[in-house]
């Protein structure tokens, strides 16, 4: 029979250390690289900043015509909403129409694929928003952005995002310049104006653009006050008010210089 071996006081120390020391290299983000390098979509360098405020206007929009729609979407005696991709499309375009009297056929394209990633979240969506008996769904305008941002990244590797000052969801941490950006849109003094500038994605040119989101009145039963009160789903409460910034759209488009590289 083996005799039962106890570690040393000095033994568990050390392995105490050890545990914390590899414990600090866990979840830490990793530094260098780029979201991404494959970019299918490229425009006119000229074009950068229009293009990107389309998308990102377009995104703000869609997340709209969901937000007008959540009375009924959160309505725990429906089943059905009839809230499909086709109606959702359909007032999206509608809305849309006015922004897009002078696009470009590139930026066309670009819109279509836009739109059809759109489209798909609200249809891959439809047996969560169906679900009768179930008023909160988990599903908000900013979970759409996020999940068509997704998709669209998947067909031209333009990349969009929703950084927020306190952000719910991990893939809408800010970055640096998220941060940067965001510290000016929360200034007292801002004017409220949307801000980019062109820089490097790792070896590809692109544009940046943040357009800032202020907290509309319906939002503050989980972004008000009293700041740290829990919300309906568990958050702590901000502490904001209406017309505060809580985030940001955030698009990257890569541009094409004078010599096409």
């Amino acid at each position: 029979m083996k005799k039962l071996v106890l570690p040393t006081a000095a033994g568990v120390g050390l392995l105490f250390f050890s545990c914390l020391s590899i414990a600090e290299e866990i979840g830490v983000p990793n530094q260098g690289g780029h979201p991404e390098y494959l970019f299918l979509e490229k425009v006119p360098q000229e074009q950068g900043r229009a293009t990107a405020e389309m998308i990102s206007q377009a995104l703000a929009v869609g997340r709209l015509v969901i937000f007008s729609h959540m009375k009924k979407l959160t309505d725990p005696e429906l089943g059905d909403k009839g809230f499909t991709g086709d109606y959702f499309v359909e007032q999206w375009l509608a809305a849309l129409e006015p922004q897009l009297m002078d696009i470009t056929p590139a930026q066309q394209r670009i819109l279509d694929k836009l739109i059809w990633a759109g489209k798909l979240s609200i249809d891959n969506n439809q047996d969560r928003l169906n679900v009768k008996g179930t008023g909160w769904k988990h599903f908000l305008p900013a979970k759409w952005a996020r999940e068509a941002g997704l998709m669209f990244n998947s067909r031209t590797g333009i990349v969009t995002r929703q950084p927020a000052r306190n952000y719910r969801h991990p893939s809408n941490a800010p970055d640096s310049m998220d941060k940067a950006v965001l510290t000016r849109f929360i200034q007292p003094d801002h004017d409220g104006k949307p801000y980019g500038e062109e820089t490097m994605m790792g070896k590809q040119p692109v544009y940046r653009y943040f357009e800032p989101v202020e907290l509309m009145e319906p939002c503050l039963a989980c972004h008000g006050k009293p700041k740290g009160e829990l919300d309906v789903l568990g958050y702590e409460k901000d502490g904001l008010e209406g017309g505060d910034v809580i985030g940001m759209i955030s698009v990257t488009v890569p541009i094409e210089g004078p010599s096409g590289k």
